[in-house]
């Protein structure tokens, strides 16, 4: 079921009447998943089991931006930017592409804003029909808005998810290349920058029966790896607890990593008719990374 939280404003047009336009919260609102249909609901970590986390309190120490070269904007020729923005971060010889959703979208007669109250939900009102006067007020006031007191999902990938809690856990500020409102462009460059920040300490069957008998390190990152060398899924450990994130869902917090290989797992799927190829797509190992140089207060 989707919850869309919805809140009207008044103002005054350049008519002597009144106008009254519905805005919308959108991306951030709450897609709350059946309790009756979702496996994660079963393994879920108390009441309070849904919405973004932060395994920090903002007091970095370091910057992820210390590990590249050279952070730049570019403008790709084939691709719609009235949405996002297109950054490349380089490191030695390779590059990491990356977008980000801009905090004010206007595109046609829809108006997105992105709330600069925390915890910074975005907003969307139809603007058919009013002035440039109108709009500049309206925008105001909806940069000042929420909801509620916790974002509840993000346009994040679960991969860039987990990076931002491990980054956040060891004080490293993961901006401006991670943040809730970026993602990599190019899946295939992920092996290459997870081995230039992170660390790989193992490689386990992608196996429910088998994986549920390691007792994974606390602050590391699980990669769900296809037979392609594609990375398909990220998942955030720490103290037990798996932070995972699936899609325009709100990230779960779990107690057992089961739910998450009958999604992605080859071999615990409950979907018996998939085809070999759809079963090449899904994940067949899990690769645990720890962040390679820990910052010198933590060790």
């Amino acid at each position: 079921m989707r919850l869309f939280i919805s809140l009207i404003l008044l103002f005054v047009g350049t008519t002597t009447f009144a106008q009254q336009r519905e805005i919308k919260e959108v991306i951030t609102n709450d897609f709350v998943p059946s309790k009756h249909t979702l496996p994660e609901n079963r393994f879920a970590v108390g009441e309070d089991f849904l919405g973004v986390k932060s395994m920090g309190n903002n007091e970095y120490r370091g910057s992820l931006a210390e590990y590249f070269d050279k952070i730049e904007e570019y403008f790709p020729a084939i691709v719609d930017t009235s949405t996002h923005r297109y950054f490349r971060a380089i490191f030695a010889t390779d590059t990491l592409y990356y977008k980000e959703r801009k905090a004010t979208i206007r595109h046609q007669q829809l108006l997105e804003i992105e709330s600069q109250t925390p915890p910074h939900q975005r907003f969307e009102v139809n603007i058919k029909g009013l002035t440039e006067n109108n709009i500049e007020s309206l925008t105001h006031q909806m940069r000042q808005m929420k909801t509620r007191d916790r974002l509840m999902n993000n346009s994040q990938t679960c991969i860039f998810y987990a990076l931002n809690l491990l980054l956040d856990s060891y004080h490293i500020n993961p901006a401006p290349i991670i943040t809730r409102n970026t993602n990599f462009v190019d899946g295939d460059q992920l092996p290459r920058f997870f081995d230039h920040i992170l660390t790989l300490k193992d490689s386990i069957p992608c196996k429910y029966r088998i994986l549920r008998k390691v007792k994974f390190s606390d602050r590391c990152i699980l990669v769900f790896r296809n037979t392609s060398n594609q990375y398909i899924h990220a998942v955030f450990h720490n103290n037990g607890i798996f932070y995972t994130k699936n899609g325009m869902l709100s990230p779960f917090i779990l107690n057992d990593i089961r739910p998450i290989t009958e999604r992605y797992s080859r071999y615990d799927t409950p979907n018996r008719e998939l085809s070999n190829e759809e079963l090449d797509t899904m994940a067949d190992t899990v690769l645990v990374f720890d962040l390679k140089v820990v910052p010198l207060e933590q060790n």
